[in-house]
């Protein structure tokens, strides 16, 4: 494996539809004398950014820690396989970072002050995941923050940064797009509950249990389908609520037959059903 497939490989780009749903979903809900494709784009670029440095902040803090050993079920961690040093990671961190600073402060600069508030508290999730002396995915605290980061804080600061007023309907697509992107962390940490339990590290798959955390799942990803109810719209409308449906049922059959090393393919198919979710809900709400 060369260097770039390795690096690639360490970034887990397949994790970033769960990044683009929530901002486009921003996007399509600011009003339109307030849209800029500028201020859009710079959201994005900032959001990448942010996906990307959590993908190698886990990757380096948790192989430092020892979560990751040779049993693993999940895909090869760099640091853990020796295909990367800390160090390596730690430039490619701070590179990630360092682009993720770079655009919001531009957004923060022309955008509203709380930005400034939003953009700190990103920073934080970001390197406190499973950093520091105490990481907050040992607290079971994981999926609320992505719920928040991915949810009110993608989709408002999106509003924000554009300078459009927020309205009752941004709050509530905001307060629903963050659940299907905190499914996927479920499923990464329902397939890993035995290894994190082992290393000390009390997510809330482990706190939980199997079965609990598998009726968590289904809450997550069926319940913002089952409330954006096409209700009012055009007969269409409800043709593509009803294939949302069909995805989060799919995933749902797969979440509640598969374990371990099985639910790897869940993941990628959670996140693509976080964007599909993203859409819809840019669709009815916006």
């Amino acid at each position: 494996m060369n260097k770039m497939a390795i690096w690639v490989q360490a970034l887990r780009p397949r994790t970033l539809p769960a990044a683009v749903g929530p901002i486009v979903l921003g996007q399509t809900l600011v009003a339109p004398e307030h849209f800029s494709w500028l201020i859009a784009t710079l959201c994005l670029i900032c959001a990448l950014a942010l996906q990307l440095a959590v993908n190698l902040a886990n990757d380096l803090f948790d192989g430092l820690a020892g979560v990751d050993e040779y049993d693993r079920l999940g895909p090869r961690r760099a640091l853990q396989a020796g295909l990367l040093s800390a160090g390596e990671l730690r430039v490619g961190l701070m590179l990630m970072l360092g682009i993720a600073v770079a655009t919001g402060l531009w957004l923060v600069l022309f955008g509203h002050w709380l930005l400034w508030v939003l953009g700190g508290l990103a920073l934080l999730g970001v390197l406190g995941y499973s950093g520091g002396r105490r990481p907050y995915a040992n607290l079971g605290l994981g999926e609320i923050a992505v719920w928040l980061f991915f949810g009110p804080v993608a989709v408002l600061g999106s509003l924000l940064a554009q300078q459009s007023p927020i309205h009752g309907g941004a709050v509530l697509a905001a307060s629903l797009v963050g659940l299907p992107v905190a499914a996927i962390l479920v499923v990464n940490n329902l397939r890993d509950r035995h290894t994190d339990a082992r290393a000390g590290k009390l997510t809330l798959a482990v706190r939980l249990g199997s079965r609990a955390t598998r009726w968590l799942f289904s809450i997550l990803t069926l319940g913002p389908w089952l409330v954006s109810l096409p209700l009012g719209l055009a007969a269409w409308t409800w043709l593509a609520w009803g294939c949302i449906g069909l995805a989060a049922l799919g995933v749902n059959v797969a979440i509640w037959r598969y374990d371990g090393s099985a639910l790897n393919p869940v993941l990628g198919k959670t996140a693509l059903y976080s964007l599909a979710m993203a859409l819809w809900l840019g669709l009815s709400l916006g």
